[in-house]
């Protein structure tokens, strides 16, 4: 699978990096996009504030090089796998 970066910017104007691997960036970006519940839900554990409400955008970084950051959720089968567990 492929392992890339993504931005994601909720509406405090924080914002944050997620290391995901998927076997198509477009299709995990669209699924993330749609399960925002979920993906905050990572989001939360990883950076330890909830207060985050909701999520304005979110893309690609660095798009065509590969990642060298720890994997903070995998997308296998529609699936949200973060910390072994689907979210």
């Amino acid at each position: 699978m492929k392992k890339f970066k993504i931005e994601c910017n909720w509406t405090e104007y924080h914002s944050g990096e997620l290391t995901v691997e998927a076997n198509d960036p477009r299709k995990a970006i669209e699924l993330l996009k749609m399960e925002q519940n979920r993906l905050l839900e990572i989001l939360i554990d990883k950076y330890a504030n909830e207060t985050f409400s909701s999520l304005s955008d979110i893309s690609v970084l660095n798009k065509g090089k590969k990642s060298t950051g720890k994997i903070d959720a995998v997308i296998k089968n529609n699936n949200i796998i973060h910390d072994d567990k689907i979210i």
